[in-house]
């Protein structure tokens, strides 16, 4: 029996004990009187490589506004400051302890706890967590110094009297998305005005919704009244700002603090050759400039913030439009214009532990896929498959190799004959011929790969120049479908489909960096990639049926 002496260093015992969450972040949709409540699901690992004496395992979640900023005042004998330094805590839950001292004990029938503490023998152990969290929750606030709201796990191996105890962290971020009915998807945000003899005008922006990290669309219209009138640069700057409030016990305001900042500032410079229309709207409209653009926004939160109106913590965004009219007499007037706008982090685009975007969106990806909130699966997990297919041709191959076709073999078929506008357009196709079309691809793909495997074989090695291989991988980003034939297949083949257009090489070095594992740390430190279907449990077998 191995001996064990409490009071030698606990660093070599255990090789593991963290804190390991189902997702990272819990979603809200909507405010918190429509929100539901969401589960918070996770486990504590253990991992001793030798016996560990303790008394007990015990978790437990906190969460916490800080405020902290220094007013400063001009008084009669100079400039005084007065530092606001304060914490509330708005959260607090804490778990039975899984082993030792309070835990269940193991000999009785549940309802006895243990009164001793307990010694684990080597091994590893998992001691599962969940928790309900309602739908008032308030959301997480992190990036600002003057004011956060943040989500703490934090695990503790209860030692006892002289000795240390071991603890393991873990931050959880609270995210209030919008709704996918909410008004802020639907609403624009536009100002058209006339400045009389000098210039009508209209700045749109289409959706007052805008995504965390992604982009925000303008358009602009501008018809001279004026002859002789020119436009100059259009400066545009998105600008945030902070209200934060700080209330006593009984909700009387003791100390504001207001802060606006620029998060970023874009200027356009407007040509008549490159900007100016014949008509700008519709058939019979009238000439003038017309100024598309896109903003990128910032992906960090440490340079910008949500949208939030919480715990005494105000952020709101606004766009600023300045518009230089060069006058015919020489002078320079400004046109001046604000937008607010919304600005929300959605579930789709999840953010690391230092608040930065793990996953962009893809290119291609259309507006409103990415600014809409994505559905709740509660909605679509009962909705019926598509019926009348043979299922056995949906199968994948048997025996495929993935790697093989991606991204050497292109999945694009934009050679073929496929009328793929006529399916989108509404064109109705058999059962029969799309599951026969379904299983033609499938065979398609096994003589593809079997001809890949066949060419290896022969060759040893893969050319490393851009071949015509390689152009299957520029199809895939092209934004129109070349003009295609009736919805027949004719002779397509297995030849390369991308035979219609320019080649686009690819460097297989890019490639095999893009296929390197990452570091242990590197994989540990990176939110899940859950499908929307993550955040919900399947329905059992008896609905399934129904």
């Amino acid at each position: 029996m191995p001996s064990f002496n409490p009071f030698t260093p606990v660093s070599g015992r255990y090789t593991l004990f963290e804190i390991r969450l189902e997702n990272d972040f819990i979603v809200f949709r909507g405010n918190e009187h429509e929100a539901a409540g969401q589960l918070l699901k996770g486990t504590v690992v253990l991992c001793l490589s030798a016996p560990l004496r303790l008394e007990n395992i015990h978790l437990k979640l906190t969460g916490t506004v800080h405020y902290t900023w220094t007013d400063a005042k001009v008084t009669a004998t100079g400039i005084s400051t007065h530092k606001v330094d304060k914490a509330l805590q708005i959260l607090e839950h804490r778990w039975p302890p899984f082993v030792g001292i309070g835990a269940p004990d193991p000999a009785g029938d549940g309802s006895r706890q243990q009164t001793k503490g307990t010694t684990l023998p080597p091994g590893n152990y998992e001691w599962p967590f969940e928790l309900l969290l309602g739908g008032d929750t308030t959301e997480s606030v992190e990036g600002m110094r003057e004011a956060s709201i943040m989500y703490k796990l934090k695990a503790t191996i209860a030692r006892g009297k002289l000795l240390h105890d071991i603890h393991a962290y873990k931050q959880l971020r609270v995210i209030r998305t919008l709704d996918a009915s909410a008004l802020e998807f639907l609403h624009a945000m536009s100002i058209e005005n006339i400045w009389p003899n000098k210039i009508e005008y209209s700045i749109v922006v289409p959706q007052k919704a805008i995504v965390f990290g992604s982009s925000i669309p303008v358009e602009m219209r501008f018809t001279p009244l004026l002859k002789g009138l020119e436009l100059g640069d259009i400066t545009i700057k998105l600008l945030e700002v902070h209200d934060i409030i700080l209330t006593s016990q009984t909700g009387h305001s003791i100390r504001e603090h207001k802060k606006e900042r620029e998060i970023d500032m874009w200027t356009l410079s407007v040509s008549r050759e490159e900007h100016w229309r014949d008509i700008i709207d519709g058939d019979n409209g009238p000439e003038g400039w017309v100024v598309d653009t896109s903003l990128d926004l910032p992906k960090k939160l440490s340079q910008c913030l949500q949208d939030v109106n919480t715990q005494g913590i105000k952020i709101r965004h606004k766009l600023k439009i300045v518009v230089a009219l060069n006058n015919p007499d020489g002078h320079v007037s400004e046109l001046r214009a604000t937008l607010p706008v919304t600005i929300f982090i959605s579930p789709n685009m999840p953010l690391d532990e230092e608040g930065n975007l793990v996953r962009l969106l893809p290119n291609g990806a259309s507006r409103e896929a990415a600014t809409m909130a994505p559905p709740s699966y509660n909605d679509h997990r009962l909705d019926q498959l598509y019926e009348d297919i043979d299922l056995i041709n949906l199968h994948s191959p048997i025996g495929g190799r993935s790697g093989v076709s991606s991204p050497l073999l292109g999945h694009s078929r934009a050679g073929s004959t496929d009328n793929l506008p006529a399916l989108v357009q509404g064109a109705s196709v058999h059962p029969d011929l799309l599951a026969h079309r379904l299983h033609s691809m499938s065979l398609e793909e096994r003589h593809r790969n079997a001809s890949w495997n066949s060419n290896l074989s022969a060759a040893g090695t893969l050319p490393r120049t851009g071949t015509s291989n390689a152009a299957h991988a520029g199809d895939e980003t092209r934004i129109s479908p070349p003009p295609s034939a009736p919805l027949t297949r004719q002779n397509s083949g297995d030849g390369p489909s991308g035979s219609s257009t320019p080649p686009e090489h690819v460097d297989f070095p890019q490639i095999s960096e893009l296929s390197r594992v990452p570091s242990y740390q590197t994989a540990v430190k990176t939110p899940v990639r859950p499908l929307a279907t993550d955040m919900f449990d399947l329905p059992d077998y008896e609905t399934a049926l129904t």
